[in-house]
């Protein structure tokens, strides 16, 4: 049976912290983007492609066709998924369709264009006001939110119940 070894929001998706951290921490050997905008630009998939270690198969998804996915890993051998989406309402999409993750890690989420609003809730995570409350959400859905932008290095986690004070929500 194929397992979901990470949910992770990152708004770059593939990048050194992924490739080179959490890839081998979880002992992944795919990695599943879910991003409809990404799913429908092939160009985007190939450079992807290229930007991941040898051996590691990436794909990516609409929402829809990776709910159907979620819904078959019983069915899909012996995968280990490392899962990204952009942005924590794609989390509160595939919950709807019925996947709903144990735990999601944030790694970056870098600051918007400057007419965007965003609140730096840990370091390198800034958030906007619809991303805090879909964070939210998915926290009082009974899921565990924790920020860390890599395994390694000094980074430690944060978990939602902190980051939220700084987003004003305490």
């Amino acid at each position: 049976m194929a397992e979901i070894v990470m949910n992770r929001i990152d708004d770059r998706l593939i990048h050194g912290q992924v490739v080179s951290g959490w890839l081998k921490l979880r002992n992944a050997n795919e990695i599943w983007i879910v991003d409809d905008k990404t799913a429908n630009t092939p160009m985007l998939i190939d450079m992807f492609s290229f930007a991941a270690p040898v051996g590691i198969k990436i794909e990516a998804f609409t929402v829809e066709a990776a709910s159907e996915k979620l819904a078959k890993l019983q069915e899909l051998g012996n995968k280990r998924i490392l899962l990204l989406v952009k942005e924590p309402e794609t989390f509160l999409q595939l919950m709807q369709r019925g996947y709903k993750p144990e735990d999601i890690n944030y790694g970056a989420m870098g600051a918007k264009s400057p007419d965007i609003k965003t609140i730096e809730v840990a370091p390198n995570c800034s958030l906007t006001d619809e991303e805090i409350q879909d964070t939210e959400k998915l926290q009082n859905a009974g899921i565990r939110v924790w920020i860390q932008l890599t395994p390694f290095g000094g980074h430690r986690e944060t978990e939602w119940s902190k980051a939220r004070k700084k987003a004003g929500l305490e």
